[in-house]
């Protein structure tokens, strides 16, 4: 077994036992395991089951992880949940980065292609999952205060990112609408997404999804467009 954080004839990192992190029970020494593929096997569970009705036995079942490894790295099934949960929100924030950013036109028409995208990610899986961070900050963020801190830097980061191409729009004399608006209207544009992904859990088609993405932009931009 390599001593050096990586495993052996491959560059890509593992996790090893630290000596002052406590045993769930005594299971003998956790062996190093390489945690991308940890917690991608976790990240399935808990977005499919929720946290409430996943245990760590059942993570350890499927990523070929031993409980005792899981435990001496994460502490408990909260401590997994919330590395998991970071990253999760982490990449739904490239996500909107890269949507806002890559996208060419008008304002109208990126907050139209934002939310549309929006749309297609969360219609994605057949099962109509939703977002596990907006559904975890439902289920969650009153109980355990680490989980609403997550989510909310990630929201705040979220609404820079449409702030910034509302400031575009601004500099450009595209958009009529006072600096102090600009947060609010960013929070606004998230605010939609996120009804978005909540409604896809349930039984509306994209197509009605779509159709209000489409109406959500023309009447967010629109109504603040130059005339």
């Amino acid at each position: 077994m390599q001593t050096n954080g990586r495993a052996r004839g491959s560059s890509t990192p593992v996790i090893a036992p630290h000596s002052g992190w406590r045993y769930a029970s005594d299971m003998g020494r956790p062996r190093e395991f390489v945690e991308e593929s940890l917690l991608d096997h976790a990240q399935e569970i808990f977005w499919v089951r929720g946290y409430d009705q996943t245990k760590i036995e059942d993570i350890a079942a499927v990523s070929g992880v031993g409980n005792g490894s899981i435990y001496a790295a994460y502490g408990s099934k909260l401590g997994l949940f919330l590395r998991v949960f970071e990253r999760y929100c982490a990449e739904r924030v490239r996500i909107v980065r890269s949507i806002v950013e890559s996208h060419r036109g008008g304002f109208q028409s990126a907050v139209a292609h934002y939310l549309h995208s929006i749309v297609e990610d969360c219609t994605a899986h057949p099962d109509r999952r939703g977002c596990m961070m907006v559904r975890s900050l439902a289920e969650l963020s009153t109980r355990f205060p680490e989980v609403a801190a997550i989510g909310l830097r990630s929201t705040a980061q979220m609404e820079r990112v449409l702030a910034a191409r509302i400031e575009q729009a601004r500099a450009e004399g595209e958009l009529s609408v006072d600096q102090e608006r600009v947060g609010p209207l960013s929070a606004h544009i998230v605010l939609v997404s996120q009804g978005l992904i909540s409604l896809s859990r349930g039984v509306v088609p994209a197509s009605r999804l779509h159709a209000i993405a489409e109406e959500s932009s023309r009447l967010t931009a629109g109504s603040l467009a130059h005339a």
